[in-house]
């Protein structure tokens, strides 16, 4: 990409990143973020969990059955620096495990 181009996409970055700063939604944008993030940073795992929402830095994850919220257990610190890692800066203090009922 020539040099003016990068230039440009650097500044309309700039200009979005300022618009989202002001209408006060950068936190829901990292939410967002760590959400979209969640099939990369959990791996195989994430086939057998899913995330539902992210509050006061918590990401609620509906986990397919005890067998694998066990093995969760064991990896959720590893997927917590991973998801934050994308997003570039700390969202996520703690990943809350929960079980997929009928309804989820």
């Amino acid at each position: 990409m020539p040099e003016s181009r990068v230039a440009e996409a650097e500044s309309l970055q700039s200009l979005l990143e300022a618009a989202v700063a002001e209408l006060g939604l950068s936190e829901r944008l990292l939410e967002t973020r760590i959400l979209l993030a969640w099939d990369e940073a959990a791996g195989p795992l994430a086939s057998r969990a899913r995330p539902l929402k992210v509050r006061h830095g918590k990401l609620e994850v509906a986990v397919a059955s005890p067998v694998w919220r066990t093995q969760l257990n064991f990896v959720k610190q590893e997927i917590v620096a991973r998801l934050n890692d994308r997003v570039g800066v700390q969202v996520i203090g703690e990943l809350v495990l929960r079980n997929a009922g009928k309804g989820s």
